[in-house]
């Protein structure tokens, strides 16, 4: 405790009256030995002792009491501190998404397809006989001051079936090129007699975003359609040829429903196969095959030539059977029936 006054620089502490000569037990009590009780009369006859205080204690006493005088008084400027002017909650931090900066200046995608598929229906149909009506459709979707010929000569006729936007590829900022394929088809007359031909055309079709709309920047260009690539199918399933004879007239039964339209009373209870409509009929099942597995669902590969049109049509399907039980008894029947992907 001496030294803990001494940091504080309180004054020392006096002795209480009457202990310097305190008397010793009564007899009858037990006594401490002549040594120990000549000790304590010899320090009360002494009573306290000043002890002259080092520089370097000195220092050290006056360096704490700074210190702990600075913390306090840290501590109580702090706390009135955060009364007065209470610590404000950080704003979140937004985690930016450098992919989502990329695209914030890209032309919008669907609206740029939609924009871009009725320019090229409007642009690849040619009638000689009303060029005025081609320009009026091509001027709604043609940025102001290009002239809506585009450079058509006015001769010719070509009709559009179809338009399909395709990839959407972005140039600079709000500003790209649509891809869209155009089905065409044109009248020529050759020694006296009309013969119409269908195709595809490719058109890459320009366009900008200008405010909240996208509009045509300038003429398209026909450029060339998707060439054949080649694929290697992976190898089919093994035949199980026992269920394949065994259920080969109940998937040609089905077929033949299935063209009728009364595919529900063919099918298993609870297969939801939606009817082929009128026109077509099942002219041969030319093969079916059950893949190899086990239990009550099984799947196979049927090959099936459907008259339409006065034309024969040869399909592929993949065809799930399940066991169907009743009554005792129990029979394939065909669950669902899909185009065969290899």
């Amino acid at each position: 405790m001496s030294a803990l006054r001494k940091m504080l620089n309180l004054p020392e502490k006096k002795p209480k009256g009457g202990e310097e000569g305190k008397a010793a037990p009564e007899s009858g009590h037990d006594t401490e030995p002549d040594e120990h009780a000549a000790q304590r009369t010899a320090r009360a006859a002494v009573g306290w002792a000043e002890e002259e205080e080092s520089s370097s204690r000195s220092f050290a006493r006056r360096a704490g009491r700074v210190v702990i005088w600075c913390v306090i008084g840290l501590a109580a400027f702090t706390g009135v501190r955060t009364w007065v002017f209470p610590a404000k909650t950080p704003p979140p931090v937004s985690q930016s998404d450098p992919q989502a900066e990329a695209r914030k200046d890209d032309v919008p995608t669907e609206q740029a397809q939609q924009v871009a598929a009725r320019f090229a229906r409007s642009y690849m149909n040619l009638n000689s006989a009303d060029r005025d009506a081609r320009a009026k459709e091509l001027e709604g979707d043609l940025a102001k001051g290009i002239d809506p010929k585009l450079g058509w000569d006015g001769s010719g006729m070509q009709l559009v079936a179809q338009t399909i936007p395709g990839a959407v590829t972005q140039t600079k900022p709000h500003r790209a090129r649509v891809s869209v394929d155009v089905r065409v088809s044109v009248t020529t007359t050759k020694s006296g007699r009309q013969q119409t031909t269908s195709g595809w055309r490719a058109l890459e079709v320009p366009v900008a975003q200008v405010g909240d709309r996208v509009v045509v920047t300038g003429e398209p260009a026909l450029v060339g359609m998707p060439t054949a690539v080649s694929y290697n199918a992976p190898a089919g399933a093994d035949a199980d040829s026992t269920l394949s004879v065994a259920t080969r007239d109940v998937v040609k039964d089905f077929l033949n429903a299935w063209a009728d339209g009364s595919q529900d009373q063919a099918s298993a209870p609870g297969a939801d196969i939606q009817p082929l409509g009128s026109g077509l009929s099942l002219d041969s099942l030319d093969s079916w095959v059950a893949d190899v597995g086990s239990g009550e669902r099984r799947t196979g590969t049927a090959v099936v030539r459907w008259a339409l049109a006065g034309a024969q049509l040869q399909q592929t399907y993949q065809i799930t059977l399940t066991k169907v039980s009743a009554g005792g008894a129990s029979r394939w029947q065909v669950d669902a029936v899909t185009a065969k992907t290899a």
